[in-house]
């Protein structure tokens, strides 16, 4: 169920068991509940992420926006690559990488949803290789401990960058293809800590700095 708070954030409640804020690109600020939580909790939690909220919301405010057009420069794991966008008679797309210029041939070079398309779809046939590397690589120490490896789903999600699904699936954003893989190794970690803690309690940040002693700076990256 779905409520409009009165102090300038959305309340959405689920069957959840924590807490959770976000601000969306547009500035908008919503808090996830418990179905049952009382409101002075929820105020209160919010209260105290005042001054992280209206960070997010500046950060969001002078994030320049991504340009889908010929000779703009967009990120691939991390590495500035030039745009050179061509015409091609079929539907659809073709992308490749060629040193550090991502050819895009699509149907209407000047549409920049096309090109952005189209690189987005080039990205999901490599990102569930890069994903699956980083999966493989970091979860021997939790099959050690008993845990079930997690299928992987690709997805573009608006507002989070993984997440870890009590059903078995680990949900990673195909936009991290524009970060590092150091970066995606922090986002796969992250979700893989949530096999011992489904929160993010100061076990779950323990278990963090154990696993990956240099997360924070990879989360700066990913929030800046």
């Amino acid at each position: 169920m779905s409520e409009q708070a009165p102090v300038g954030y959305e309340l959405v409640r689920s069957r959840r068991r924590s807490l959770e804020v976000r601000v969306f690109p547009d500035g908008r600020v919503q808090v996830r509940a418990p179905l049952r939580m009382a409101a002075r909790h929820i105020e209160a939690f919010v209260d105290e992420r005042q001054d992280w909220i209206a960070r997010q919301r500046r950060i969001m405010a002078h994030r320049p926006r991504q340009r889908w057009s010929h000779g703009e420069t967009c990120l691939h794991l991390g590495e500035p690559r030039r745009l050179e966008v061509t015409p091609v008679a079929r539907p659809g797309g073709r992308v490749s990488l060629e040193g550090d210029r991502l050819r895009v041939a699509v149907p209407g070079p000047e549409d920049e949803s096309q090109v952005r398309d189209a690189v987005h779809e080039w990205w999901r046939g490599q990102a569930r290789v890069f994903f699956r590397d980083s999966i493989d690589r970091q979860f021997p120490w939790f099959a050690d401990r008993g845990h079930a490896l997690p299928t992987l789903r690709v997805k573009k999600m608006r507002t989070r960058w993984g997440s870890l699904s009590p059903r078995g699936y680990i949900n990673l954003n195909l936009l991290l293809m524009a970060f590092p893989p150091a970066v995606i190794d922090y986002v796969v970690m992250h979700e893989l800590c949530h096999l011992e803690h489904m929160n993010h309690g100061p076990d779950f940040h323990a278990l963090m700095d154990r696993r990956m002693p240099d997360w924070r700076r990879h989360k700066a990256r990913l929030e800046g």
